[in-house]
């Protein structure tokens, strides 16, 4: 698969080389705290990446949901954060969900609004995409830097499900806590 391109940034498949700034992110606190639900298993080591290398791999050469490397056109061996995109059950319902999160040192640029619209447009329009009828992203309402970034990614602001997202929470029972979350959506014209 070739980069996907926009803006100034590529969506590219993961390599076992970005590796050490994937757990990087995964460590990141704000990470913990609103960019992986409580319920998925954080990869702690090479291997785990290795695992997720070989699945967005076999999961995009059969064109279903997986996650990508964002990179910038000048430099697309450099990790910079990652982008992915599930279907909303049902799969014939033609809805994406989405999903990003940026490399500590590389927040504040613009990089997650830019590759937002990348990715939904290859979503929607590009002749190798999927064509979805709709993507859609939730995050937690006390992510305002998410709220931000699906606007400046084209997504409309549609509401908030209570009690939605079970995050991590070292101080609540359990070590979850779940959160509010702002649901925006992008429609095709």
């Amino acid at each position: 698969m070739n980069l996907i391109r926009g803006e100034g940034v590529g969506l590219r498949l993961p390599e076992e080389y970005d590796a050490d700034r994937w757990l990087d992110l995964f460590r990141d606190p704000d990470q913990l705290r609103f960019g992986t639900p409580s319920f998925v298993q954080l990869p702690e080591t090479h291997e785990d990446i290795a695992s997720r290398v070989a699945d967005a791999r076999q999961k995009q050469a059969a064109l279903e949901p997986t996650t990508f490397v964002i990179v910038t056109e000048d430099d697309p061996e450099r990790f910079v954060g990652t982008i992915g995109w599930s279907f909303h059950l049902p799969p014939r319902l033609q809805i994406a969900d989405v999903g990003y999160s940026v490399h500590p040192d590389s927040r504040g640029h613009g990089i997650a609004g830019r590759a937002l619209r990348t990715l939904t447009r290859w979503l929607t329009e590009d002749a190798d995409g999927p064509h979805v009828a709709r993507v859609q992203l939730d995050h937690s309402i006390e992510n305002p830097a998410s709220c931000r970034t699906a606007v400046a990614g084209g997504f409309e602001r549609e509401g908030v499900r209570r009690g939605f997202l079970p995050l991590r929470d070292e101080s609540a029972p359990g070590g979850v806590r779940r959160h509010d979350v702002c649901l925006h959506g992008f429609v095709p014209q």
